[in-house]
């Protein structure tokens, strides 16, 4: 959006408007309705009904990558989520949503797949029935998997072609080696020798009842359960998940990328994952501090604020990132510019997270809340709600909403900050580097 800055003479000189504060705004606009319960068959339920028009429904299964047999099986099975049922067709399914307006989508992350929809409030009865359906679909015909494998190959190549991601799905190979260090994406090799059978006990090892969780945006809790309970009838899902899933181990590393244009050095650490309210709540914090990126339009692409605005070189930006799961997650810095100075950048980065350990003003502390708090919210999309609810109710039973984790993040000490950042240096390194690797340093090196 472009906005006109040209002002008239009579607003230019008009006298500013004397204003008094009176106290702190309210942390939250009126509370939206939390509500989580199970379904008769296991399946947990959850909803948070902010009483809007439009609502959001995604149906997650705790099965990502990181539960893969064989590998590439959760990218595949998500790219044919969407299939021919017994007695009808794709086509069909895919018509009824475009002719009531509504949004389809499937997607998988290292620790879940699921299925959405974004609609009006009373197409909820249709909805319901419609992706539940899709998802314990008990057709798997060899053509639909065939047919989707082109569309996996194109997008394991576009998004190993972007160097941030590429060096992410690397890092996190590096750090857990398995299980949450498996790869997002299918490789032709992978494609290449998946069966049929492959998908279909992935299926029926992770789709059960007590790994599903159905998570509402904008919708009745009471009008969501009664619809998933009639729309269980008659469909058999197992009650357990029949799987072992071994907690995650960290272990760090090295890994170099020949590559073109920018370089590209991520450096991550071990850290909590999100079940540990206060971890990352100070995990957050801990960022922000790191980080001051991004705030203004005009302002440095590293910021001006963040420990890190210091570290940062003409032509090379290093930034704060975290990633969290259910049991583990990486703290990390992204340097990402000329391959001349990004070891001194680098080297900086590392000195910037040290001062963390042991001086952090209360004007930085202060201010670095307020930014996890406005970053947090703003992360907080329509789409990108209903999957965090869905992996904590998943993984504690129960979720917090924004302004439960703001409240936990205003208990954040300076202290605790401190500590989390001691704990980050004191676990190995997971350094990947991406670029013309004659220029770039190696991870002793700095």
């Amino acid at each position: 959006m472009i906005r006109s800055l040209k002002q008239t003479r009579a607003f230019a000189t008009a006298a500013p408007i004397a204003s008094k504060r009176t106290g702190d705004q309210i942390a939250a606009t009126p509370a939206a309705i939390k509500s989580v319960s199970k379904a008769a068959n296991g399946v947990r339920i959850a909803t948070l009904d902010s009483r809007g028009p439009v609502s959001s429904l995604a149906i997650v299964v705790g099965a990502g990558s990181r539960h893969e047999a064989a590998p590439g099986a959760a990218h595949l099975l998500k790219a044919a989520l969407v299939r021919a049922r017994p007695g009808d067709n794709v086509v069909r399914t895919v018509r009824e949503f475009e002719l009531r307006g509504n949004t389809l989508a499937t997607a998988v992350s290292r620790e879940h797949t699921l299925i959405a929809s974004a609609f009006l409030r009373d197409d909820l009865v249709d909805v319901v029935p419609s992706l539940l359906a899709q998802l314990f679909n008990p057709s798997f015909q060899p053509y639909e998997f065939l047919d989707a494998i082109p569309g996996v190959e194109a997008e394991t190549a576009a998004a190993l072609e972007d160097a941030p991601t590429r060096v992410l799905d690397t890092v996190h190979q590096l750090a857990f080696r398995r299980g949450l260090g498996n790869s997002l994406f299918a490789s032709p090799e992978a494609l290449h020798h998946l069966k049929r059978a492959d998908l279909q006990a992935f299926a029926a090892a992770n789709f059960t009842a007590d790994n599903i969780a159905v998570v509402g945006s904008g919708i009745s809790h009471n009008e969501l359960e009664a619809l998933v309970n009639a729309s269980f009838e008659g469909v058999a899902v197992p009650s357990t998940a029949a799987r072992s899933v071994a907690p995650s181990a960290y272990y760090g590393g090295e890994a170099r990328i020949a590559g073109s244009g920018a370089s590209h050095v991520a450096i991550a650490f071990k850290s909590n994952g999100f079940s540990n309210a206060k971890a990352h709540a100070t995990g957050l914090v801990l960022r922000a501090v790191l980080d001051g990126s991004h705030r203004v339009k005009w302002g440095q692409s590293s910021g001006a604020t963040g420990l890190l605005a210091k570290a940062a070189a003409n032509g090379t930006t290093v930034s704060a990132f975290q990633n969290t799961y259910s049991d583990a997650g990486l703290f990390g810095l992204y340097i990402q510019g000329n391959a001349s100075n990004v070891k001194s950048v680098a080297q900086k980065s590392i000195e910037a997270v040290k001062t963390a350990t042991s001086s952090v003003s209360d004007a930085d502390l202060t201010r670095a809340k307020k930014i996890a708090i406005v970053d947090y919210e703003l992360n907080q999309t329509r789409d990108e709600l209903v999957v965090d609810i869905g992996r904590q109710v998943l993984a504690t039973g129960s979720f917090s909403t924004s302004a439960e984790v703001a409240q936990e993040i205003s208990r954040v000490s300076a202290q605790d900050v401190a500590q989390a950042a001691q704990a980050l240096l004191a676990s190995k390194s997971s350094v990947v580097s991406y670029g013309n690797l004659n220029q770039l340093p190696y991870a002793d090196e700095l």
